[in-house]
């Protein structure tokens, strides 16, 4: 059953056993979660067209493909998936918050036109180098530790100077000096 929040409805489909996201007929939720399930896609969304924050923790998810559809979400969270890399989130121009930590990501990409992303947790993946994310303008805070990255030779030109709260611990930088190529996010 959903449970009405402030914003609208909440459905909570958690703990359940699901291999599918199947939204009772009659629920249009502004939220979905669905974590800790067995769900290995994203998929019967499209039924949700109000939906603004989807939460996927802990599932069996290989891939975003889906995620497209929901053209109004703010929230994104799909940590502790087998995600392989970041996808369909080209058309969700509205994305403020988006985690996909606990994955096995390679790269950091496909966020071009996600000009309002203010949180993004990329940590514990397997990222071995910065991607070009300088476009992200409104991005606070970037969670990149458990990763494998060896270098910030490229931080001064692929991370936005807005940036205030940034993890690179449990990386893989041998040289203690990378830091000072941090210095742009420094009185920005």
């Amino acid at each position: 059953m959903a449970d009405k929040d402030m914003d609208g409805t909440l459905l909570d489909l958690s703990d359940r056993g699901l291999t599918k996201l199947e939204i009772p007929s009659g629920e249009n939720p502004t939220a979905l979660i669905a974590d800790r399930n067995s769900i290995t896609r994203v998929e019967n969304v499209e039924q949700c067209p109000h939906l603004r924050q989807l939460s996927l923790k802990s599932n069996r998810l290989v891939h975003m493909n889906g995620v497209g559809k929901l053209r109004h979400l703010t929230v994104l969270n799909l940590p502790q998936n087998s995600i392989v890399a970041i996808e369909g989130v080209r058309e969700l121009t509205e994305l403020t918050w988006l985690n996909l930590s606990g994955n096995s990501i390679k790269m950091m990409e496909n966020l071009s036109n996600n000009f309002n992303l203010r949180h993004l947790d990329l940590s514990d993946n397997s990222i071995s180098q910065l991607g070009d994310i300088h476009h992200l303008n409104n991005l606070k805070t970037l969670l990149l530790h458990g990763n494998i990255i060896t270098t910030l030779k490229t931080a001064p030109h692929f991370l936005p100077k807005t940036i205030s709260i940034f993890s690179l611990a449990e990386n893989e930088i041998a040289d203690i000096n990378e830091n000072v190529r941090l210095v742009i996010l420094v009185n920005s």
